[in-house]
């Protein structure tokens, strides 16, 4: 049964001839409907302080969650600006460094380049000197091969003047036949002149105009000359003229000393080649 005052004091209780009054019935039924009030009361008034110190305590954890959710995600964003930060200055850093290798490696790079350039441009300068130097050299040197050549046609004219002048003389010598009467030493003097007679270097220095022509072109005409060469006497002009042609022509000292030998009878043979050859530089 609830135990509120209208069920307490309910009126509808059954009437009989013998019972309690009813008035007192009804002031007790009242006064316990009152006594029931107030504990209702009493009871009710705890329960609600109680719910409403549990909903503060809830609203304060609720406040102290938020709190720390609030404090924990505002450290969380400030260590992600910070960490943020510390990336893009990393970053920063990183992209200067490569800026500043790469700027460095460059200027290292043109640097290279131009000293390269430059050592180039030096070397060609230096082969240019050279070769202005060489050709100039080369131009000397033909200029005086030409001098010499020119001389030394000139000291042919002379040496075929003097070839020529040495060979007129030589027909007269058979005059001193008469003498050959003689029985004294004179006619082998003269004897020895006849064999000097036949030195017909003269006809090798009419084969001389061809100075340039081949050694084996000279040998042929002179090597008739052989058994008339060998005079005691020797021609020296007609011998520097031969000695002068074959060197022109090419041959060794050697040879050249070799055929002097064999077809003339000098006194100083290798001054004379040493004149020669000196003359053809």
């Amino acid at each position: 049964m609830a135990l509120d005052p209208q069920s307490i004091e309910k009126k509808d209780f059954p009437i009989g001839r013998r019972g309690y009054e009813p008035e007192a019935v009804d002031a007790h039924l009242a006064a316990i409907s009152a006594e029931v009030e107030q504990l209702k009361r009493a009871k009710g008034a705890p329960a609600s302080a109680g719910a409403a110190s549990l909903a503060l305590a809830a609203s304060e954890q609720v406040r102290s969650i938020v709190e720390a959710a609030e404090s924990s995600a505002a450290a969380i964003e400030a260590a992600a600006q910070d960490e943020a930060a510390r990336i893009r200055a990393e970053a920063q850093s990183d992209a200067q460094g490569t800026r500043d290798d790469a700027v460095a490696k460059s200027a290292e790079h043109v640097g290279k380049v131009a000293e390269s350039t430059q050592l180039m441009l030096q070397r060609v300068d230096a082969m240019e000197s050279e070769l202005g130097a060489l050709i100039e050299s080369l131009r000397t040197g033909a200029n005086r091969l030409n001098a010499d050549l020119t001389l030394l046609q000139g000291n042919m004219g002379e040496l075929y003047g003097a070839a020529g002048s040495t060979v007129e003389p030589l027909p007269p010598v058979p005059a001193p036949a008469p003498v050959a009467a003689d029985p004294e030493p004179e006619p082998a003097a003269a004897a020895a002149e006849p064999e000097a007679a036949p030195v017909e270097e003269p006809a090798a220095a009419e084969e001389a105009p061809g100075l340039f022509a081949s050694t084996e072109t000279a040998a042929p005409a002179e090597a008739p000359k052989a058994d008339a060469a060998p005079a005691e006497g020797g021609d020296v002009e007609g011998a520097r003229l031969i000695a002068l042609n074959m060197a022109l022509n090419g041959s060794s000292r050697e040879e050249t000393d070799t055929y002097l030998s064999e077809n003339f009878d000098l006194a100083d043979r290798a001054a004379l080649l040493d004149e020669v050859y000196a003359t053809i530089g």
